[in-house]
């Protein structure tokens, strides 16, 4: 008897089992039905398919389908509202859905698509330390941002929840084109994420202190940390208060401060588990969950591997310019390195009329940099233009831009025509990035409402206005590691060596295929972080020190991990150059000049796409050298069909500036299969 149907997300897109066995590549693109006349939606949902896409991505609006507390509108009234007959349409052309309820969904929305009466209800509002309403900033206009603790605010998600079940539960796959399901949207505060800007809603003070009785289980470690305090009236920290004692701090408080950073994490991972239990008891369960990280996430007081044990698969948004490549390169290497499936829930082609402008050209050579780097699933935000938003590949009305359609459907075709979702990029080594450095650094921050997400999207770095004070420790740990990270970066770049960033929160598994890990490594570590480096089967270099606090500044033996080296502050150089002698294979053979260069391999690991990343203002020609492949094998530009000849290992290419190219690996004498022939990916597996 065949196994019942199901999906999963496994093999770099979604599989499914059950009387048929396939996998689909999560090539996406956004349409949002409650923003078009049905009429035009087959129109717009046609041209989104004509792209090569294999699914659809939509919210569902709160606050476009409430009429009042607990009545909503999904058809009855207006039938552009349909979201049903939306979804039965996606499935009748073909397609996939992807589907995000939110409550929070942003989307250019006024109040971010939730209702008015949820944000004015001072019991769903966050507080500040004064418990004034947290007011978000952002256009088309100002407004007080939800807690994520408030009782009163998950009393009314599971209303909608429930309401959005009763029209979506029966159209999940197997059922239904419904394969995946978001938890709400960009967890961070609401973008409100300075340290001290927020919760101080009741709800959350509470929270506040049963975390900290759990993080400090033993009576004494509490008084410890916090002195003669009764657990119950305890009040969390609304400013840092960590410094000298010439400049009238006390040192010894940054137990309770690195307590309120992790909270913080804590308090969010809460709200997605809460969230994600929600949809499941109103029917929105059985395919996998995932969620969304916006710009910014390093600085972001949300841990990424925490919220994998929740959904499924936690992706990035990108929305970045050529001229930020060094950004995407760096937060690509990190999902890459800390996720467990690296896709892009939002990958910006245009943007919102209030953001930095952004070309076509922009917005591709993002996407191609993210995959060139790792990224394996992607959704085009947008695929269909709509209001507050322009440079989409199809217009309102559903017609393609000529320009911008035709090298999209170009890019999505060659990647399913290369199963580029089932390649990899070899790599050995990875950096680990500290996650309770990653909490001093916000902890410290100097900048107010200029918060650490806003800096790092802006293109900063997650140190970047943070206090250089010791706070307590020998040297200010929340700079010294990332500048010791920056360095390994560069030394690794340098020496033509691939690596990915990791986040110290990850599980073991997710670093058993690398061979050595590189540590920043200060006098303070998380327990967690030290089991991490002393569980790992290969090479752990770690420096300049080895710890003797942990991050509740308790101290406690560390041992050394059990193949350890240990290098000075400045001389990641030189380190490098010797594991490079002990590990020659771990430099990568390709190369181009004035160019960046990675390898995707299939799973026999043959070579079967080649990028090359041209950062300069003038177009290079340059041999492409390192290629163990047989002469007459064809490099093809899979978005201007160039043809490249291999003869002698090597083959010489012209590279426009500020370009990513793909090339596509086909052996000598292939022809590349037609748009119209079957290019061996299923994406009409339901009903």
């Amino acid at each position: 008897m065949p196994a019942a149907p199901s999906v999963r997300l496994e093999g770099g897109g979604l599989r499914f089992t059950g009387a048929t066995n396939h996998d689909v590549p999560l090539w996406s693109g956004a349409v949002h039905y409650f923003r078009a006349p049905r009429s035009e939606w087959r129109t717009q949902l046609e041209a989104a398919r004509d792209l090569g896409l294999t699914a659809i991505e939509t919210y569902v609006p709160w606050q476009v389908h409430e009429l009042a507390a607990g009545r909503f509108d999904f058809g009855q009234h207006d039938e552009d509202l349909d979201v049903g007959a939306f979804i039965d349409l996606i499935g009748e052309l073909g397609l996939y859905a992807i589907v995000r309820p939110g409550p929070h969904i942003n989307s250019e929305m006024t109040y971010f698509g939730l209702p008015e009466r949820i944000i004015y209800d001072r019991a769903c509002q966050a507080r500040s330390p004064r418990q004034a309403p947290v007011v978000l900033g952002f256009p088309p206009r100002m407004f007080p941002v939800p807690s994520y603790a408030s009782e009163t605010f998950f009393k009314e998600t599971q209303r909608w929840y429930d309401a959005v079940g009763a029209e979506l539960a029966s159209r999940i796959y197997p059922r239904g084109p419904i394969v995946l399901l978001q938890v709400d949207n960009e967890a961070t505060f609401y973008f409100r994420d300075s340290p001290y800007d927020q919760d101080y809603h009741p709800d959350a003070v509470a929270l506040y202190r049963r975390f900290v009785k759990e993080r400090h289980p033993n009576p004494s470690e509490l008084r410890r940390v916090y002195g003669e305090v009764d657990i119950e009236t305890l009040e969390p920290p609304t400013s840092l208060d960590v410094c000298s004692d010439d400049d009238g701090g006390d040192a010894t408080k940054l137990g309770r401060h690195l307590d309120w950073a992790a909270f913080r994490e804590w308090m969010i991972t809460r709200a997605i588990i809460r969230m994600k239990a929600q949809m499941a008891s109103a029917g929105l369960t059985g395919v996998p969950t995932i969620h969304n990280l916006p710009l910014g996430e390093l600085a972001a007081p949300v841990s990424l591997p925490a919220l994998e044990e929740v959904v499924e698969a936690v992706g990035l948004d990108y929305y970045h310019a050529r001229r930020e490549l060094p950004t995407i390169k760096r937060r690509t290497l990190y999902l890459v390195g800390s996720s467990r499936l690296p896709l892009s829930p939002e990958m910006g082609v245009g943007a919102p009329f209030w953001f930095t402008p952004l070309t076509h050209e922009d917005s591709l050579h993002c996407a191609m940099v993210s995959l060139a780097f790792g990224l394996r699933g992607m959704n085009l935000y947008m695929a269909v233009d709509r209001d507050r938003w322009y440079g989409a590949p199809v217009d309102a009305s559903g017609v393609a831009r000529t320009t911008s359609a035709s090298a999209w459907r170009a890019l999505m075709l060659g990647l399913r025509r290369m199963a580029f979702h089932r390649l990899s990029r070899k790599v050995a080594v990875g950096v680990v990035v500290p996650r309770e450095y990653l909490r001093m650094a916000r902890m410290a921050h100097t900048l107010g409402l200029i918060s650490p997400i806003w800096l790092e999207a802006a293109g900063g770095t997650v140190v970047d206005g943070a206090s250089d004070e010791n706070l307590g420790m020998e040297v200010p740990i929340q700079i010294a590691f990332y500048r010791q990270i920056e360095r390994w970066m560069a030394a690794l770049d340098h020496a033509n060596v691939p690596y990915v960033l990791v986040d110290s929160d990850v599980a073991i598994e997710r670093v058993a295929s690398l061979e050595v890990l590189i540590c920043p490594s200060f006098e303070l570590t998380s327990a967690s972080r030290w089991r991490l480096l002393t569980s790992f089967g290969g090479e752990v270099i770690f420096g300049p020190s080895l710890p003797r606090v942990d991050d509740t500044l308790r101290a406690r033996p560390f041992e050394l991990p059990a193949h350890a080296r240990r290098f000075e502050e400045g001389d990641e150089a030189t380190t490098l150059a010797a594991l490079i002698t002990d590990h020659p294979g771990w430099v990568s053979p390709l190369s181009a000049t004035g160019c960046e260069v990675t390898a995707h391999h299939d799973d026999e690991g043959q070579l079967r796409a080649v990028f090359l990343i041209h950062p300069g203002e003038i177009a290079v020609e340059t041999p492409l050298t390192g290629l163990a492949l047989p002469d007459g094998t064809l490099l093809c530009d899979v978005i201007t069909d160039r043809m490249y000849a291999v003869g002698d290992g090597q083959a010489r290419l012209s590279v426009g500036p500020q370009r990513c190219v793909l090339l596509e690996v086909r052996p000598p004498g292939e022809v590349a299969p037609s748009d119209d022939e079957d290019d061996g990916v299923d994406r009409a597996g339901h009903p």
